[in-house]
């Protein structure tokens, strides 16, 4: 059976696990694997930009985006855009005590589900945020995403790993997670290849005839 959906995922994780009578606990099963993926997944298709804050004269703190993961990129939509420079949180409080000052932001931090910019902005200005985003978990109104579309093994492992201490079978345990572990070393590895495979090709004075 192709797993393209949340319906054959369902079923696939009953056939593997040879159960009949787990229906009520595979929507769990789906929802820790999905978590696990989170923490463990940084895939090209997870990454997206947000335009949705502008700044407010005053204002040093907002809210990030929903389901934001990791950032990747922080800039002021200025021309030329401005790119913020991240700051550990305990530099950043000494740098900008208690948001003394105000001016044009040119330093972030990220402190719980809050971004803070330092200087404190003393403009509206539209922040772009490019950072990896938590892909739509599975449901009955949700059939597929983007990991299920492009790794459905790896979401059939997490699940299969995340039910056996469940059932208490900590010999199929180490078999599921020893293939999600490798399932996700090799996407991690694709998306850091997807990213560079279309670099121009350099070549060195010595290659030139």
């Amino acid at each position: 059976m192709a797993l393209t959906s949340y319906t054959t995922l369902k079923n696939e994780i009953a056939s593997y696990l040879n159960r009949t009578d787990l229906s009520s606990y595979l929507d769990t099963f789906i929802d820790l694997a999905e978590s696990r993926m989170a923490r463990d997944l940084r895939l090209r298709e997870m990454e997206t930009i947000d335009t949705s804050i502008t700044t407010v004269s005053g204002t040093q703190s907002y809210d990030l985006p929903t389901g934001y993961l990791e950032m990747r990129y922080a800039a002021l939509q200025t021309s030329p855009y401005t790119f913020l420079t991240y700051l550990a949180p305990p530099d950043f409080m000494r740098v900008y005590n208690a948001g003394e000052g105000s001016g044009s932001p040119t330093h972030y931090t990220i402190i719980g589900s809050k971004i803070y910019l330092g200087m404190q902005p003393d403009a509206a200005k539209v922040l772009e945020l490019g950072f990896f985003k938590r892909p739509t978990g599975l449901s009955s109104t949700n059939a597929d995403n983007l990991v299920l579309t492009n790794f459905p093994d790896l979401y059939l492992y997490a699940c299969l790993a995340e039910s056996e201490p469940f059932l208490m079978n900590d010999e199929r345990l180490q078999v599921w997670a020893s293939l999600y572990k490798e399932g996700v070393k090799t996407a991690n590895e694709s998306a850091q290849r997807g990213r560079t495979s279309s670099a121009p090709l350099m070549m060195s004075a010595k290659m030139v005839v």
